[in-house]
């Protein structure tokens, strides 16, 4: 079932069930991937764990998201996109708030791997369910206009995330507002994360609003249950390739910028978050252009190109010795690379009828997965071996490699 626009038909991709979406994604965006996720690692070197097993607990959901990936796009046929959705981000404010509730490496290694089952199931079913509220002539801008939602919110997360701390800190009467004492840094992260939790349990309501309104595609789904072996594979294989090579530069990148940013230069959590969090807002805006480039180059063209050009920025990153040139950098690497999702993810849709997108979306995730795993895993190795600034020529050659993917199984 199509949903058709309602009063914003004259923007093109914008319709009441997609903004309701976008609600949900800015208030998630803000708790997990920007508050949540910039206090983490600040919070497990609080309480005394170092940067192999810091970079040990990264991977864990990425294990944890490979091993769901398949199955969960059949439990999706089953369940339905929408109420997949629900479930999961409860689940994922469930392990965030475990996290930040231990000390316990094994109880901390247990909420990881469930943070990446429920971050799993929750990616797999979002673009199918994305595609479902526009036209497909829309989904380039609709996708868009998604990641600028939810770069905007990491953006604003990350930059909250590292002022939160201090804040806690006051509302808690922990002394030392300007300097927090060692002993007592674990309590306040504690606080920032368990809200977070609650801030992405919040995100649930919009979602809820959406009863009777969204059909989610489940019904042409529920055809993929009964032709598992009619399943084209080994073509869902080679398209969702390049999402492998893509997890390989992410993994080594956006778990340990933090820790990479406070190593090079010294700097504060709260300048942290604020570097970060223009990172992000790059990131949001860079993929606006990429209807126009869709236009003129075509959506492989377009990623191939923008793969070179952020594999270049990476180098600079790598080189770069002052703070202000390497967030230019950093801000230009990840806000191209970023580009990627907002016009390989409806080439992926729309490239399939709505029987395998499910599926598709699944076992993109596990190649996303694999990739993630493999670079998180070795992050703590190749840090010890080669430093920091050449991991960045290593994510330049991952991110070309990207590039090169994508062309070649696009050709095919």
């Amino acid at each position: 079932m199509r949903i058709r626009a309602g009063s914003i038909r004259h923007v093109p991709g914008l319709n009441g069930p997609v903004l309701l979406f976008l609600c949900h994604s800015l208030l998630f965006h803000i708790a997990l991937l920007g508050v949540a996720d910039i206090l983490l690692n600040f919070y497990l070197v609080s309480i005394g764990y170092d940067t192999a097993t810091i970079s040990l607990l990264q991977s864990l959901p990425r294990l944890s998201g490979f091993l769901i990936g398949l199955p969960i796009g059949l439990i999706a046929n089953r369940v339905g996109n929408r109420r997949l959705i629900l479930l999961s981000t409860a689940g994922i404010a469930l392990s965030v708030a475990a996290t930040a509730l231990t000390q316990s490496l094994p109880v901390i290694a247990l909420s990881r791997l469930l943070w990446g089952a429920c971050f799993g199931a929750n990616q797999v079913v979002k673009p199918p369910f994305m595609v479902t509220l526009t036209e497909r002539s829309e989904h380039t801008a609709q996708f868009s206009y998604h990641n600028l939602v939810a770069m905007l919110a990491v953006a604003l997360g990350s930059a909250l995330g590292g002022a939160l701390p201090l804040i806690a800190s006051q509302a808690l009467s922990i002394p030392g507002a300007a300097g927090l004492p060692p002993e007592e840094m674990p309590l306040a992260y504690r606080a920032s994360i368990v809200g977070a939790a609650i801030l992405l349990l919040l995100s649930n309501l919009p979602i809820l609003s959406m009863r009777g309104r969204v059909a989610g595609g489940e019904g042409a789904a529920q055809a993929a249950l009964g032709r598992w072996r009619s399943t084209p594979w080994r073509r869902l294989c080679r398209l969702t390739l390049p999402l492998f090579v893509f997890g390989l530069s992410g993994g080594l990148t956006f778990p340990f910028f933090n820790l990479i940013f406070r190593e090079l230069f010294g700097i504060s959590d709260s300048a942290v978050g604020g570097v970060i969090g223009l990172g992000w807002l790059v990131m949001g805006l860079m993929p606006l252009l990429n209807p126009t480039l869709e236009a003129r180059w075509g959506r492989v063209g377009a990623l191939t190109a923008l793969m070179l050009i952020s594999a270049a920025a990476f180098v600079g990153l790598s080189l770069s010795q002052g703070l202000v040139i390497a967030i230019v950098f950093y801000a230009l690497a990840i806000g191209i690379r970023n580009t990627m999702q907002p016009l390989f993810q409806p080439l992926l849709m729309d490239s399939l009828d709505d029987t395998w997108r499910n599926v598709a979306s699944s076992i993109g995730l596990v190649m996303w997965n694999i990739g993630w795993f493999i670079s998180t895993f070795s992050f703590g190795f190749l840090h010890s071996s080669i430093g920091a600034r050449n991991i960045m020529l290593v994510v330049a050659f991952f991110v070309v490699l990207n590039g090169l993917t994508i062309h070649v199984t696009a050709k095919r």
